[in-house]
């Protein structure tokens, strides 16, 4: 009887004895898992630091790119200047034919006006105060008022340009001849063309 409590007792530490070989065996290759798993770990750290690292100096190269770009395009479109002054001059040229058509225009506009004043004098001494006559007269006071919107565009468009462009201290003398004359005969057109009733 006590020999096969002994016998029990030994199969049983033999049972225990496996179980514990076993165990260590998994502890062992659980600590060498592990101690690879700690040394990926630090690897898998270490590359993520040196990829944060690429990453930041590729957003710096990147950025001082872009500076570079946008600093290159400011330049060639400051070396381009010759485009910009050749369609400023191009536009210049289209206001000083404009400039020019107008005046041509406003040449007519008196000129048609000052005989239409020459008219209504010689129609007044032909035929009185008649219809005819009040026609003429009533033509002669719409013009001003119908045209009166476009004069104040002109103006208002001119003024700035002219106050900006030239000082108003500038004495006549200092024009050229040409101006001079332009003035002179403007002056004297003018003066015809309010000096008739």
């Amino acid at each position: 009887m006590a020999a096969l409590k002994s016998e029990t007792i030994s199969q049983d530490i033999e049972a225990l004895e496996d179980e514990l070989a076993s165990l260590r065996t998994r502890v062992e290759e659980d600590s060498s898992a592990f101690a690879t798993l700690e040394q990926q770990i630090a690897e898998l750290r270490e590359n993520l630091l040196r990829t944060r690292e690429d990453v930041a100096a590729r957003e710096t190269r990147l950025a001082e790119k872009q500076h570079e770009l946008s600093e290159a395009k400011r330049l060639e479109a400051l070396g381009a200047y010759k485009d910009d002054l050749r369609s400023h001059q191009e536009a210049a040229d289209r206001v000083a034919n404009a400039a020019s058509e107008f005046l041509a225009a406003l040449d007519a506009y008196d000129s048609a006006t000052l005989s239409l004043r020459q008219l209504l004098g010689e129609m007044r001494r032909a035929f009185g105060d008649d219809e005819r006559v009040a026609e003429v007269e009533s033509a002669l006071g719409d013009q001003p008022e119908r045209l009166r919107v476009a004069w104040e565009k002109i103006l208002a468009a001119t003024r700035w340009r002219l106050d900006a462009e030239m000082d108003e201290t500038v004495a006549t003398d200092e024009l050229s001849d040409d101006l001079q004359q332009q003035a002179q005969e403007r002056r004297a057109r003018i003066k015809e063309y309010f000096g008739r009733s």
